[in-house]
């Protein structure tokens, strides 16, 4: 029969020997290499299926699995004719009404359905880019795993590359596009039988590993990985480093496919914490600790609506002058539970969850009303520097929700200055630059912070429209006992001012540092020698006594 070149193989897994007494009749009327095997129940019915490519269960009401449990077309056998049928099921068959035309045509539909079928599946589960499974198939794939006797051999592994983002962005996406077949290729290189590997979303991936009792051979396995990522890949001639990071959670017997993921991501957030390919392995701990973090994104949500969050200012001295002459806005979170919290312990996480934005608008609308405040009590107009993150720079609505910050809290724009860093401006270095120059019409000015830490080139410094270099404190703390950071601090100086920039020193804290900012011609400075950061009654009555630095002497 020309419609069965292909071996079909089909499996009956019923509870009577008739219905595979009838088929095996009709079967012979039909011809063609049509074999049919008998399962005596559901788990010897699936390895069946499984190994064939192209196979056909048919099976009564009573042993019908479910969509999740059975990939391959099922035909219902019956011995009357339905009303309806689950929709799991591809066709029917009625005992009295079986021929072998009716077989014949049965399974020529149930085969074209069930090819139909998995093409659409194979679409809708496949990684475009690498043919691989995406995060769909495999969640899919790793439930029907998760229900096998053997799950608790299992090992899943989350992957996510570091820095790929930044290279995206700097190369464009065909470089990113060429960097994630070289990942996935050398992957694939260390896949073992029964091994899956899926691409999840942009640089992150999942490979299951079957049968990891050893957690010594697991290990290995592990450091190959970080091994083969490590080397360095090559796009348009070029050589790049990309880190990665690795969780690894081993499969229990309640294991479910969203639990073990979950778990799998726990541990490679906690591998990203640390420097360099690295990997950690699943601990029951940690899971509290991802849990607590989600509170803590709802709690700052609420935080924001509540007005918990509030602003410090650190002053900024001219060297030259002795004089204050700017401020730098620091958000503090006033947390009912955990006291006062500090940028870095909910910043980093306002970026990750995207409420940096609604965040950053509420610390420009905050500083710029507390300008507005200290004007109206006689202080002098001083510069106000806010850092700005990547994640705004990236809002279509920065310049129009700025323009009118500005005009309802009625500042001088030229005494805004926004901080930005060197990392934030080379990711996108065009879509920054442009941005800058639509905010600069406003009047507002730039500085770019933590200087020195980032991988600005000298060229690029000197296209963007800034006005001040930060010197970052990591060089100034110790400097005076080492004549390297103060070598490498007087270029950075001088850099700055043959770019015809100010460059203002972070982290002073004593006076042997401000004297050698001196002696290099620093024009700025901050730090707990001059100022800790205050609130703004406290930054009133700061400024309010006049505080001068004097030009020589050893104290304030």
């Amino acid at each position: 029969m020309s419609a069965f070149v292909e071996p079909l193989r089909l499996v009956l897994l019923a509870e009577t020997p008739q219905w595979s007494e009838l088929l095996r009749e009709r079967l012979g009327a039909v011809g063609g290499p049509l074999p049919l095997s008998c399962a005596a129940n559901w788990p010897d019915a699936r390895r069946l299926l499984d190994a064939a490519d192209d196979a056909v269960l048919l099976t009564t009401p009573a042993h019908l699995p479910d969509s999740r449990r059975c990939n391959a077309p099922i035909i219902l056998l019956l011995e009357h004719e339905p009303a309806d049928t689950p929709p799991q099921v591809c066709d029917w068959l009625v005992r009295d009404q079986l021929s072998a035309d009716v077989l014949r045509r049965s399974l020529r539909y149930v085969r074209e359905q069930g090819r139909l079928r998995l093409t659409l599946q194979r679409l809708a589960e496949q990684d475009a880019l690498t043919g691989i499974a995406n995060r769909q198939g495999f969640h899919t794939l790793l439930a029907a795993r998760l229900d096998e006797p053997d799950r608790h051999g299992l090992a899943l592994i989350q992957l996510d590359l570091d820095n790929f983002r930044q290279a995206n962005d700097a190369l464009g996406d065909c470089a990113g596009d060429q960097l994630i077949k070289q990942v996935v290729a050398r992957l694939q290189q260390y896949l073992e039988r029964g091994d899956q590997m899926a691409r999840l979303g942009g640089d992150e991936f999942a490979l299951l590993l079957h049968r990891h009792d050893d957690l010594e051979r697991l290990h290995a396995r592990v450091q190959h990985l970080l091994e083969a990522l490590g080397e360095p890949y090559w796009v348009d001639g070029e050589s790049l480093l990309l880190g990665c990071s690795l969780g690894v959670a081993l499969a229990k017997p309640a294991s479910t496919a969203d639990a073990l993921m979950w778990h799998a991501h726990i541990a490679m957030q906690q591998a990203k914490s640390r420097q360099g390919c690295t990997y950690h392995l699943y601990d029951e701990r940690l899971d509290h600790g991802m849990r607590s973090q989600v509170d803590l994104q709802r709690e700052l949500r609420r935080a924001l609506r509540k007005g918990e969050l509030q602003l410090h200012y650190q002053p900024r001295l001219c060297l030259r002058s002795g004089t204050v002459v700017g401020l730098e806005a620091l958000v503090r979170w006033q947390h009912e539970a955990h006291g006062l919290l500090l940028p870095g312990e909910f910043v980093p996480l306002a970026e990750e969850c995207g409420l940096i934005v609604p965040l950053g608008y509420w610390v420009i609308d905050r500083a710029m009303r507390d300008m507005q405040w200290l004007r109206e009590r006689g202080q002098p107009p001083l510069h106000m520097a806010i850092n700005l993150s990547f994640r705004q720079f990236q809002d279509s609505q920065l310049l129009p929700t700025l323009e009118r910050l500005i005009d309802s809290c009625g500042v001088d724009s030229h005494w805004l200055e926004f901080e930005l860093t060197e990392t934030a401006v080379m990711r996108r270095s065009d879509y920054v630059l442009q941005t800058m120059r639509r905010l600069g019409h406003l009047g507002v000015r730039f500085s770019l912070d933590d200087f020195g830490t980032g991988f600005s080139s000298f060229e690029h410094l000197s296209n963007l429209p800034i006005a001040l270099l930060k010197i970052d404190r990591s060089f100034v703390t110790g400097m005076e006992t080492r004549p390297q950071s103060q070598q490498l601090v007087q270029a950075m100086i001088s850099l700055a001012h043959n770019l015809d920039l100010q460059v203002v020193a972070e982290g002073v804290e004593n006076w042997e540092q401000l004297q050698l900012l001196r002696e290099f011609g620093c024009d700025q400075v901050q730090g707990y020698l001059i100022s800790k950061a205050m609130p703004l009654a406290e930054l009133a009555r700061f400024l309010s006594a006049g505080i001068r630095q004097p030009l020589s002497g050893g104290r304030l």
